[in-house]
């Protein structure tokens, strides 16, 4: 799910004849989602506390289609908002979205889970990489 809401409707009153375009990361959102789990990596020190969630980050996409301020919204850990983080910052270019025609800053924000899970013994994480577990580690998680 990702909540759009345009920087420019923030500081200028919004006629409702306006003609709002979101931006669009290129490909759109299944690109976007591809993206980001080739790209997200668990960090070692939250795989080792068993951390999870939805790390909330929000940015702006400017009228040139890079991405500035980007920021935890909402935090789960240190370790895992670095790297939601990060990995929102590598996005790079978006099509900037449009108010009437003209290219605006808009404000965004997507959530990134971070999810463990189990098979047998082992520890896998959403890229399928797995780590071994003991089975003292899994009596402490369930």
């Amino acid at each position: 799910m990702f909540l759009l809401i345009p920087a420019e409707a923030i500081s200028q009153k919004q006629n409702k004849k306006d003609k709002i375009e979101q931006p669009e990361y290129p490909g759109g959102l299944s690109a976007l989602h591809k993206f980001i789990q080739s790209e997200i990596r668990y960090p070692d020190e939250a795989r080792r506390n068993n951390e999870m969630g939805e790390v909330l980050v929000g940015f702006t996409v400017g009228i040139d289609g890079h991405l500035t301020g980007v920021r935890v919204l909402r935090s789960v850990s240190k370790s895992l908002n670095e790297e939601a983080v990060r990995v929102v910052s590598k996005t790079g270019y978006w099509y900037p979205g449009k108010k009437n025609g003209k290219p605006v800053r808009f404000e965004m924000s997507i959530p990134i889970n971070f999810k463990v899970f189990f098979e047998h013994d082992r520890f896998v994480n959403e890229e399928g990489d797995g780590s071994t577990v003991t089975e003292d580690v899994l009596k402490e998680i369930f």
